[in-house]
């Protein structure tokens, strides 16, 4: 027992002497009752708006990863996706030809807009472009199974310059044309 707890005990007497005054404890039980009445708890309308936020949290962050991961990957084409992994100085290589022949394919798509036979010529440089894709793919197949091959490699470029090569040649005599 403490040094408090005992002089307490001992000088009870003194402190007892004195009686609350009247009403004391009606005042406190309304005061109590007051006080119990005016809290209600949280309302239902609070909890349904927490709940709502919640949701449209999740919601959010759910769709925000949703679209990084599938953008990340819906933009890949199979070129990419084939050479991952791969030295960067050839995919550097393999995505400035792609970028050129993207270039050049709009650049003839302009000029054969101007010209009487430009359909035709678009379709047919079309038609040329498909090979050398459908060629591409062959060699992103073997690159795939064989990433280190360095003829595989090798043909990847020579057929992206084919490509290329095949555009400026189309746009070249159709830049002739118009000039005579």
């Amino acid at each position: 027992m403490s040094n408090i707890e005992k002089f307490i005990r001992e000088h009870a007497e003194r402190f007892d002497d004195q009686e609350p005054a009247d009403g004391h404890f009606e005042r406190f039980e309304l005061r109590l009752e007051s006080r119990q009445q005016s809290y209600r708890g949280p309302t239902p309308v609070r909890l349904w708006m927490k709940l709502a936020a919640g949701i449209v949290i999740l919601m959010t962050a759910g769709l925000a990863i949703f679209e990084l991961a599938t953008h990340d990957f819906s933009q890949r084409t199979s070129l990419q996706q084939a050479t991952l992994g791969l030295p960067d100085e050839l995919i550097q290589v393999l995505d400035i030809y792609e970028r050129r022949s993207d270039q050049q394919m709009m650049e003839l798509s302009q000029l054969a807009e101007k010209c009487p036979n430009g359909a035709s010529l678009v379709r047919s440089t079309q038609e040329e472009l498909n090979q050398i894709k459908r060629n591409m793919d062959d060699l992103v197949s073997a690159l795939k199974e064989n990433p280190s091959d360095d003829r595989v490699q090798n043909a990847l470029i020579q057929n992206c310059k084919a490509k290329e090569s095949l555009l400026s040649d189309v746009i070249l005599q159709e830049k002739i044309k118009k000039c005579n």
